[in-house]
C-alpha cells in the first residue's frame, strides 16, 4: 500500500480509500494487472466490493485485481460468492535481516538518487508500455525511496528499489536488463539493497517474486511467506 501511494501521489494512479480497502486504478490500461485492491480482512472487504466496482467501472476498466494475502481464506469465500474468480498468483518471500549472511555484493554497486537508470533497465526487461507507468519515478521532487544498481563497465545493468516502513523495507522493481541475465547481477543487487538497509536500522525485508525470481531470493536466505493469490471478476 505504502508503494502504490507514493505512485498515486504523483502520477496517473488513481486511489480509493475506504475503512481496510485500499483501491488503486490506472486508467487507460485494461490489463488487470494494472489494477489492484488490497485491504485488510474479509468484512472490510465485502463492505467495498460494491463501490470497488463503481470506482474502476468508473475510469473505463471492466478487469481488475483483489490481492489475497497467506490467512485470507475468509476473503476467498467473499469473492467467490461475488463472481470473482482466481487468477494467478506470485510468491511473498521475507527474511529477518540479522539472519541473512553479509556478503559483499561481488561486483560494483552503488545506491543512487537518480532514478532514470532504474526505469531504463525496467522498460527493457518488461516492455516499452511500462514507461509511461515507471514516469512517475522521475518526477521531482525526490521520492522517500533508496535505490541501487549494479554495473558493468559503467553501464547500469541491474537495478531494484526499497520503501521503507517502519522497520521493514520492502523491495520492488529488481530488473536486470535481458543482455546481462545470467551474471549474477539481481544477486549483486539485492546485496547491496541488504547491506544499505541494515545502515537504516532496518530489521527484516519482504518481496513479491516471480517464478524467475524465486531461486535467486531463496539462494541469497529469503523464506516463502506464502502465495498471493490475484482474483478477477468473472466476464459478464
Amino acid at each position: 500500500i505504502a508503494f502504490k501511494r507514493l505512485q498515486a501521489e504523483r502520477g496517473p494512479l488513481r486511489h480509493l480509500h475506504l475503512p481496510g480497502v485500499d483501491a488503486f486504478a490506472l486508467p487507460g490500461y485494461q490489463d488487470a494487472h494494472f489494477q489492484q485492491v488490497l485491504f485488510t480482512d474479509a468484512d472490510a472487504l465485502a463492505a467495498a466490493l460494491p463501490a470497488v466496482a463503481d470506482f474502476y467501472r468508473g475510469h473505463g476498466l471492466s478487469r481488475w485485481r483483489v490481492t489475497l494475502t497467506p490467512g485470507q481464506r475468509g476473503a476467498a469465500r467473499v469473492l467467490g460468492a461475488a463472481a470473482y474468480r482466481p487468477d494467478f498468483t506470485v510468491v511473498a518471500m521475507g527474511a529477518w535481516l540479522h539472519e541473512l549472511p553479509d556478503a559483499a555484493p561481488g561486483v560494483p554497486v552503488e545506491t543512487v538518487e537518480d532514478l532514470d537508470e532504474l526505469v531504463e533497465i525496467n522498460v527493457h526487461t518488461y516492455g516499452a508500455e511500462w514507461r509511461d507507468i515507471l514516469s512517475v519515478w522521475q518526477r521531482p521532487p525526490r521520492l522517500p525511496v533508496h535505490t541501487v544498481v549494479a554495473r558493468e563497465h559503467g553501464r547500469a545493468l541491474s537495478c531494484g528499489l526499497v520503501v521503507d516502513v517502519a522497520d521493514t523495507a520492502g523491495v520492488y522493481l529488481v530488473a536486470t536488463h535481458p543482455e546481462a541475465r545470467g551474471l549474477g547481477l539481481a544477486s549483486a543487487v539485492m546485496r547491496g539493497i541488504i547491506r544499505e538497509a541494515r545502515r537504516r536500522g532496518c530489521t527484516a525485508m519482504v518481496l513479491q517474486s516471480t517464478q524467475a525470481g524465486i531461486r535467486v531470493y531463496r539462494h541469497l536466505g529469503f523464506r516463502d511467506l506464502g502465495p498471493w493469490e490475484h482474483w478477477v471478476p468473472q466476464e459478464p
